[in-house]
């Protein structure tokens, strides 16, 4: 069994693209599990929904700024000329752009999924196995992962959030972040996704992790923030081109933050806009 990780697509279709015509090359995968964030942050947020629907064999996750979207929490006027706050218009802008169509999409998807190989799991969640909102790093350790809801059979947890790509072992647990499709901060602009293989293993080999980092056209994903009158087109064209965040403060407002989500149980209060 082959699984593709495609996680933090924020709305860059152009990306999106690159990395499926990657995919392909490679023979495709058996599943396609995309960990959340989606939409926010991107010039495309529609065009990336209609890609991603036509995928036969895709699960989806609900990442935090997915959330945000559906709660309308997030500021409506600016509160100043900052870049955060620019950036924090942002999500009106996409969530109006996506509609009720795709507001209705996000509502239907978890906090996590689990793909069974043989005796093994995979768990796939945005942030971690307790939050959308925690990031798995390099500084997670195992006492971190003691007391989140992980069944025995997982083998590895796949995630995202972070925008760095990473691959460790916690607490007996592989733990591999796929990076971002549309937004990396690790300092290569490239798109970048994961190929894990060989799950069920079955004395055949290792499980098998391949991090591919594909280029793709950033001007021409930078071209479409200017020309659909994006909120922030400077600073997210300094992200694209950089591969890195203009700043590394938390731009989300206590409001956002107050209901993370901690569980697949906890249902999400839907905000609903004049489309």
């Amino acid at each position: 069994m082959k699984i593709a990780i495609l996680s933090d697509i924020h709305g860059n279709v152009v990306a999106l693209e690159a990395v499926l015509k990657d995919l392909q090359r490679q023979g495709n995968a058996d599943h396609i599990v995309v960990p959340g964030d989606i939409f926010a942050f991107g010039p495309a947020p529609n065009e990336v929904l209609t890609v991603l629907q036509q995928l036969p064999n895709a699960r989806f996750l609900m990442g935090n700024t997915d959330r945000y979207l559906l709660e309308g929490t997030y500021p409506s006027t600016p509160g100043s000329d900052d870049w955060q706050d620019k950036l924090l218009l942002s999500f009106r802008w996409t969530a109006e752009r996506l509609g009720r169509d795709g507001l209705r999409f996000l509502e239907t998807i978890p906090f996590s999924q689990v793909i069974q190989d043989g005796g093994r799991q995979l768990l796939a969640v945005h942030g971690s196995p307790k939050s959308d909102e925690d990031g798995l790093t390099v500084r997670t350790t195992a006492g971190d992962l003691e007391g989140m809801p992980i069944d025995p059979r997982v083998a590895i947890i796949a995630c995202g959030h972070t925008h760095v790509p990473m691959d460790r072992i916690i607490g007996g647990v592989r733990v591999v972040n796929a990076g971002s499709v549309g937004l990396p901060f690790d300092g290569d602009p490239r798109a970048c996704y994961v190929v894990i293989s060989n799950l069920a293993a079955n004395g055949y080999g290792p499980v098998q992790v391949e991090f591919r980092r594909v280029a793709y056209d950033v001007e021409k994903a930078v071209e479409q923030f200017y020309a659909v009158n994006y909120p922030a087109p400077d600073i997210s064209a300094y992200n694209l081109r950089t591969g890195r965040s203009v700043g590394s403060s938390l731009i989300y407002t206590p409001e956002m933050r107050q209901t993370s989500v901690v569980s697949s149980q906890v249902s999400v209060s839907v905000a609903r806009f004049p489309v």
